[in-house]
């Protein structure tokens, strides 16, 4: 059986910047993906130095923007729809859950 978190784990994933002033337009880290269990979240941290400072040249592009680019890309990638965790998680890296009320209406 192949796993959510595998899918997602398969490519680097480009990030876009949303300062105009940023050393770089855009940038392609390489994330570890982890799901959550207790908030029924799926985890992205940047796997290696390289990777963190690959999005810290982004500039001032946000936490909170960075994650509603990693649910759009989930979404792209797998077909089910994914909600950012803005305000609700504040661990290391970036979260995203499946919108349970998109698959409740899909069954």
């Amino acid at each position: 059986m192949i796993k959510l978190t595998d899918i997602l784990s398969e490519n680097k994933i480009p990030l876009q910047s949303t300062d105009n002033k940023s050393n770089l337009p855009s940038a392609f880290p390489d994330f570890l993906v982890v799901p959550k269990q207790r908030q029924n979240a799926i985890i992205f941290i940047a796997r290696k130095s390289v990777d963190l400072d690959k999005i810290e040249q982004l500039g001032d592009t946000s936490k909170d923007d960075i994650t509603k680019q990693l649910a759009k890309w989930a979404e792209k990638k797998t077909k089910i729809k994914f909600r950012p965790l803005i305000n609700t998680y504040q661990g290391a890296g970036y979260a995203i859950e499946v919108d349970i009320a998109y698959l409740a209406n899909k069954l």
